[in-house]
């Protein structure tokens, strides 16, 4: 299938690891112009020079998405390069573990929203009017499967709290911007297989086996009873950042194994 995405620009948050990786190796694949763009220049290296030997186009960008001149510089780098990134992947990582009861620090939750939604609002800020300009754009936000339905048993209040800002700021964006061809899409992952992931499972859960995590898993309710992988999830991300997928915008996809249990 032609996704119709040859030789656009795309700029990729958090694309040096974990699904950010898979989705930036994919785009590449499907003959897009990729940049990278994540906190850790050594990181951000190794994944060019992955897409590079696996003949894709890519450039890495060192930088930090909750910093809105380093994500303005960022833009501009695609931008001289490539063009204006008219696929743009936003994502953004922040960890604050504990029930509500041990939260004593209620900067906690403002530096939570500052990562989650604030970043993305910046990151929107930058590439909004050139793909309006293009009467073109795909904007895709990883998110989380708990800011629909708050996982209690992981103690993950503050999160819990500030990842929903997120999707009604993007459900607004794709209302506003649908007209000008521009998408705006979430797809909220389950438990995926991700460095991140695993360190959590181990340190806060007491998590280590592949049987120790089927088991827990099948606790929180993960029907699948396994993580998923994060080609798994960047394999939609890109379908939804196609030529194809041009009349799905204002979304909320869960990939997560049957975890969420609503009909709808």
């Amino acid at each position: 299938m032609d996704f119709g995405i040859r030789d656009k620009p795309a700029l990729v948050v958090g694309g040096s690891k974990g699904i950010g990786f898979e989705v930036a190796r994919q785009l590449a694949a499907e003959g897009c112009r990729v940049a990278v763009m994540a906190r850790t220049k050594t990181d951000v290296d190794t994944a060019v020079a992955r897409i590079r030997a696996d003949g894709g186009t890519a450039l890495g960008i060192a930088a930090d998405v909750t910093n809105p001149e380093q994500i303005g510089d960022a833009v501009r780098t695609v931008t001289d390069e490539y063009g204006p990134p008219l696929i743009v992947i936003g994502q953004a990582r922040h960890q604050h573990p504990g029930d509500f009861a041990d939260i004593d620090d209620l900067d906690a939750y403002r530096a939570s929203f500052e990562a989650y939604t604030m970043s993305q609002i910046h990151l929107l800020r930058a590439v909004l009017p050139a793909m309006q300009a293009a009467g073109w754009g795909r904007f895709v936000h990883i998110g989380s499967a708990t800011a629909k339905e708050p996982a209690g048993k992981i103690h993950h209040a503050v999160a819990n709290t500030t990842r929903p800002s997120t999707v009604g700021l993007l459900k607004t964006v794709s209302d506003e911007y649908a007209q000008y061809g521009i998408t705006v899409n979430t797809v909220a992952p389950g438990w995926i297989e991700t460095d991140n992931a695993l360190t959590y499972l181990r340190n806060h859960a007491g998590v280590a086996t592949e049987e120790d995590r089927r088991q827990f898993l099948l606790g929180q309710g993960v029907r699948a009873g396994r993580m998923g992988k994060p080609h798994e999830i960047a394999s939609l991300i890109t379908y939804l950042c196609s030529e194809p997928a041009g009349y799905i915008t204002g979304a909320w996809i869960e990939v997560d194994g049957g975890l969420h249990r609503s009909a709808f």
